[in-house]
């Protein structure tokens, strides 16, 4: 099955870069884990456009050392205008869990790598003709952002462009969501407020 896929995303070479990006983004990775444990990853999802998405189906895949492979499947889920999709590994009462926010999905198949980091968001089973909708960092060397040793979360700064690209992504310096005691740095499930009220280039709000 891997190897299938692996194949497959290899012959869709360019054309499997989504150059640029669809109505929903990777907005933050907690590729690190958490002091809790470096299991405690998320990735969050958000929805740039007017309208509400229907997420069922979905799927996101990573890159592997074999190549890539769909690391998860997206059973059910809707998110609105403007509003985020919170996946993580575990839920926020979870002793491994630093979270204080509930996730939208608990899957345990969260697995994100601290190099060499790639996920690609599919609106369906790429073996069955689903299209890449968004890619988050370039899957070469240490992630574009974020810090594990102080474990801050991996924050999306530009929406509407490449999330191949060194610029749009940014270390996070904010917090909120976490347990009270938790030192973490990072917004799940939610935006943080500036890069609303500051449109990307190119695109109006």
């Amino acid at each position: 099955m891997h190897l299938v896929i692996a194949l497959l995303l290899c012959s869709l070479g360019a054309s499997a870069q989504a150059k640029n990006p669809g109505p929903i983004v990777f907005s933050e990775l907690m590729w690190m884990g958490s002091n809790a444990s470096s299991s405690d990853e998320w990735i969050e999802l958000y929805n740039r456009s007017d309208t509400e998405i229907d997420l069922k189906d979905w799927c996101i895949v990573r890159l592997t050392k074999d190549g890539e492979e769909v690391m998860l499947h997206i059973p059910q889920g809707k998110i609105a205008p403007r509003a985020t999709f919170l996946i993580a590994n575990f839920a926020s009462d979870d002793s491994r869990s630093r979270l204080a926010t509930e996730p939208h999905l608990v899957n345990t198949a969260i697995a994100l790598s601290n190099t060499k980091l790639q996920l690609r968001l599919y609106d369906g089973d790429p073996e069955e003709g689903g299209a890449v909708v968004d890619v988050a960092d370039d899957g070469s060397g240490s992630p574009l952002a974020g810090d594990n040793e102080l474990k801050q979360a991996m924050v999306r700064i530009v929406f509407d462009q490449d999330g191949t690209q060194s610029t749009s992504w940014a270390t996070a310096q904010e917090a909120s969501g976490w347990d009270a005691e938790a030192t973490e740095r990072g917004t799940p499930d939610t935006i943080p407020g500036y890069l609303l009220s500051t449109p990307s280039p190119g695109h109006s709000t």
